[in-house]
Formats: C-alpha cells, structure tokens, sequence
C-alpha cells in the first residue's frame, strides 16, 4: 500500500493554559513540555476521531500498537505562565505501518511550536500494517477519500 498524504486542515483543536511547573525562572515553558503537549494533542486527536485510546500490552490483532520512532519539534516563539494555548492536530500521512502526526502549539493564533510525531504499529520488534479500522478512522475524521 503507498502513502497517503492527506490535506494541510487541522481537524483538532484542543485549549491548554500553562501550568507554573512547566516553566523556568523566566515563566517560560521548558522545551521539554512541548512533547507533552503533542502527546496530549495526538491523545485528544484520536478521542474526537473515536478511535480506542492506546490498545496496552496485550493488544488484539487488528489493534493498533504504535511507538514513537521519531519526534521533531520547530521552536518559532516561547508560551508563558498561565498562557492559553490552542494544540491544533492531524494525521499528515499514512502509511502502511506507521503514519506521521502533525501538532501546532499556537497562542491566540500565532504560531509558538511546531511538532512532528512519526509512530510505527509493531509487535514483538516487528512492525505491522496500521488497522483498517484506524485507517478508516483517520480518514473519515479528516474528511479524506479512501
């Protein structure tokens, strides 16, 4: 199966406010947090698209098992203490075992982060097609054609 490359829309858009144990001295947001916030944006991403949240250890055969196998965050401008953030979300490719999720961390719509997630379904070190239920899922919520 090739890539499918879906379209540049974010169909999620979730508010974060910066808490005070995610900031330095300064009150700015140690770098460190804005996985977490991409991790939050991809959890609520799949909540709003109605797929299972992450399937456990012992996943079913048409569950999805993905890993993080590479992460890459794009620093434009620092989030604040108390800040309200907007995690803008969406699955920007597919592929056959892994699929790539796109985070924008924004503040009153300017963009501050931008973050890029690239997970692999596997089992047992292998790795594995994606579900066809996930598939379908994502392509559904994105407004996307098979």
């Amino acid at each position: 199966m090739t890539d499918v490359l879906l379209a540049d829309a974010f169909p999620l858009a979730c508010p974060l406010r910066v808490r005070w144990a995610e900031v330095d001295a300064q009150g700015v947001v140690f770098n460190g947090h804005y996985l977490s916030y991409a991790d939050l944006c991809c959890t609520e991403y799949f909540r709003a698209a109605g797929l299972p949240l992450w399937s456990g250890p012992n996943p079913e055969a048409e569950a999805l098992d993905a890993y993080v196998v590479r992460a890459t965050l794009d620093y434009q401008a620092p989030a604040r203490f108390d800040d309200l953030l907007t995690l803008r979300g969406r699955v920007a490719r597919l592929g056959r075992s892994s699929f790539t999720f796109g985070c924008r961390i924004e503040r009153e719509g300017a963009l501050l982060c931008r973050a890029e997630l690239i997970y692999v379904n596997a089992r047992a070190g292998a790795s594995q097609a994606l579900p066809d239920a996930f598939r379908a899922a994502v392509l559904a919520y994105q407004g996307a054609a098979p």
